[in-house]
């Protein structure tokens, strides 16, 4: 008997552990509360290093930073829209590309490159705006279709508008630091995209807590309830996805800002998908979770390419299909299951 209940017993505690596993990795989880010194000491070291790290480093160290530094102000705004707002973006490419183009168009103009930027804010929520107007009205699979065709779109628009983009020519940007700023092309950008981000990031924290991110939570869970307290679901849903335009806008500006050059081939489809990867890998409706996620999509792609040039593509959608099923909190949800029960012994005030 005991020969024939242990493996039955081996296999029954097996099954348990996975199924443990599983709903480990599933479970939701509030926010690390760590004491504040260690807020204040982490804090306070992360930005010296980032502060210094250009200074330090040779250039291609602080283009791959930069680079995080904007596609964590895309993951920023694109989370907004997605995981507070609940409205589905598969174009935020074409965003990208007006704000990349914007910085161009106005640079050949002779404007000023940190003005550029504004503009580069400015255009895309105007276009967002009134593309929001009609297409939020539609829901689901059908916003994700009127979405993604925007992305595939973006570089035929491109092409087409040759008098202005110079078409598949491209156009070449001059992205000096301004004079008396001694300052390499490299840091020059670097530290306009690391300022850029950080208010970025504080501006979205402040939104994600305050009284419009409440409004745009309960869009997202329950229009007739948040009708019927005032709040006014149309214009919300179009301010937000306009907003989320220009996160998009101006990291386009800092992009065409950092390769000095744009062209149509830089703003096809993968690019979108790339962004969804990053919000969906890092943490839907997290603020931190947009900068795990542009690490994520910074850094792997590049290594699975370096194995084999196909494996980009692969490499998403295999993620994208594992944190659906797996880890559907992503990056965010597992580093605060692994440090809870650290940060919750140490000693220290914690904010409220």
């Amino acid at each position: 008997m005991t020969m024939v209940t242990s493996p039955i017993r081996s296999l029954l505690a097996a099954n348990t552990r996975r199924t443990s596993a599983a709903e480990w990795l599933r479970r939701p989880r509030p926010p690390l509360a760590p004491p504040r010194w260690l807020a204040i000491v982490l804090g306070g070291a992360l930005a010296a290093g980032l502060v210094v790290l250009p200074l330090v480093n040779p250039s291609y160290i602080n283009l791959a930073v930069t680079l995080v530094c904007i596609w964590t102000i895309v993951g920023l705004g694109l989370n907004l829209l997605v995981g507070y707002g609940g409205q589905v973006s598969l174009g935020h490419s074409a965003f990208f590309a007006i704000g990349a183009y914007a910085v161009a168009v106005a640079g050949e103009a002779g404007i000023a490159h940190p003005l550029t930027l504004v503009i580069a804010g400015i255009l895309p929520f105007a276009v967002g705006y009134l593309i929001g107007l009609p297409a939020l009205r539609l829901r689901g699979l059908q916003l994700g279709l009127v979405t993604i065709a925007m992305a595939m779109a973006t570089p035929a628009v491109i092409r087409a508008l040759e008098p202005v983009t110079h078409g598949s020519r491209g156009i070449s940007i001059d992205a000096s630091p301004p004079a008396g700023i001694p300052l390499a092309h490299d840091q020059w950008v670097y530290y306009l995209a690391l300022a850029t981000a950080a208010l970025a990031y504080v501006v979205t924290r402040r939104l994600a807590r305050g009284r419009l991110g409440r409004s745009f939570v309960a869009v997202r869970d329950a229009e007739l309830v948040a009708e019927t307290l005032g709040v006014d679901v149309w214009q919300t849903k179009t301010r937000l996805f306009a907003s989320s335009a220009a996160y998009a806008g101006v990291a386009g500006g800092l992009y065409a800002l950092l390769l000095e050059f744009v062209g149509p081939e830089n703003f096809g489809l993968m690019l979108s998908i790339s962004f969804v990867t990053l919000i969906v890998v890092g943490g839907l409706a997290t603020v931190a979770g947009a900068v795990l996620g542009a690490l994520f999509i910074q850094y792997v792609p590049a290594f699975t390419s370096s194995i084999s040039p196909a494996a980009t593509g692969a490499t998403y959608g295999i993620v994208l299909i594992l944190f659906a099923f797996f880890v559907p909190f992503g990056l965010v949800g597992l580093l605060r299951g692994a440090l809870a029960p650290l940060v919750d012994r140490l000693p220290g005030r914690r904010a409220g």
